[in-house]
């Protein structure tokens, strides 16, 4: 009986004691309803500083705290660094807080408390750097597909990008390729390639000239399918960026050049041409990007026939693509999907369709 009474004694007792030290603690209310309890020890005009059982020494902003209670003295520091002792306590209608100043002595309470440390933010990874330097973006792509059954059919698709931006100068060269068998006939086989140049004007002090460049373009296409032995454009000219940042990117272009092209069975055609050009970016978060560009490229000999038959002697291209980086699977590995739309109006007077697309998907290494 003794031991039974001595036991209840001893929890009553403890539950005091912890009643007690609660009751002495201090405690913050935030916005969102949460409730911290802990030794406050700062506040400050945009902080608050506390000692928790669960957390130790953390910081909190005052903008997310609607109440503030403690008995215990707390160092309060003013907008012009002025310290006191205070005592804190809820204001009518619990919301917001009251402070007393109390007197303590520098023995019991320090004037000058240490900050808590803060969890110092997460370090980003480090960009991939290329083997070339610092100002070049370059990706290798890889892609392929075999078939069997009913139908036997192997695909292999590849490209390559040399990307070098270092302000005025912009090169890109890429080339691409691909060659396919379906049921014993070759069904894809092509090469291309595409230089561009662009360099903008930081000589004039009007903001909106250096957003005008020059630039140089010249572009190669080889396609079995399509009888076409070789067609090359060249173009140079003048281009403008519509904006340009971090994020995004979008310019425009227009310029004269001469086109050439030649057919395996032995046709060819040449001529002065006019090209536009379009170019898009946007980069959808640092693993993410799209990109989309357009040509256009027509004859300047047969203007006329080019009102009337819509796009005589002339060729339409667009390319939209999608890279996503995997930097957690391999470091410089992603994805890329690209669609090409393809529009010849020449093809015609080969026996040939004027429009073709390709769609590739396959993997990108960055080096």
């Amino acid at each position: 009986m003794r031991s039974g009474l001595k036991n209840i004694l001893v929890l009553l007792l403890g539950t005091s004691a912890i009643y007690a030290s609660h009751a002495s603690a201090g405690t913050i209310y935030l916005k969102n309803g949460d409730r911290i309890t802990g030794r406050i020890i700062e506040l400050t005009p945009t902080r608050v500083a506390v000692n928790t059982r669960f957390a130790g020494g953390i910081n909190i902003r005052l903008s997310t705290v609607t109440r503030l209670e403690s008995r215990r003295p707390v160092k309060l520091v003013g907008k012009h660094k002025t310290v006191q002792m205070v005592t804190i306590s809820p204001a009518p209608g619990n919301v917001g807080w009251l402070v007393q100043p109390v007197k303590v002595t520098l023995k019991k309470f320090p004037a000058v408390v240490p900050p808590l440390p803060l969890v110092p933010p997460k370090p980003k990874p480090p960009p991939v750097e290329s083997l070339f330097g610092p100002h070049w973006d370059n990706e290798l792509d890889l892609g392929g597909t075999n078939t069997t059954g009913n139908s036997q059919s192997t695909q292999f698709t590849g490209g390559l990008r040399l990307h070098y931006v270092h302000k005025p100068d912009n090169l890109l060269m890429a080339f691409n390729g691909g060659y396919g068998v379906t049921n014993g006939s070759q069904s894809l086989g092509f090469f291309s390639s595409n230089i561009l140049w662009k360099r903008q004007i930081t000589e004039f002090k009007p903001k909106w000239m250096k957003k005008i460049y020059f630039f140089a373009q010249n572009t190669n296409r080889y396609d079995a399918i399509e009888d076409l032995s070789i067609r090359s454009d060249t173009e140079s000219g003048l281009g403008y960026y519509l904006w340009s940042n971090h994020r995004s990117e979008f310019d425009a272009r227009i310029g004269p050049g001469y086109t050439y092209a030649r057919y395996f069975h032995g046709q060819s055609y040449s001529y002065v041409n006019a090209s536009a050009g379009l170019h898009f970016m946007y980069r959808i978060d640092p693993h993410i990007k799209f990109t989309q560009t357009a040509d256009y490229v027509t004859s300047l000999e047969n203007a006329q026939d080019y009102q009337i038959s819509s796009q005589s002697n002339g060729h339409v291209g667009a390319t939209s693509s999608l890279y996503i980086g995997l930097p957690q699977v391999v470091r410089g590995m992603g994805l890329r999907f690209s669609f090409t739309d393809m529009y010849d109006n020449t093809a015609g007077t080969q026996g040939l369709k004027r429009n073709s697309t390709l769609l590739i998907a396959g993997m990108t290494f960055k080096f």
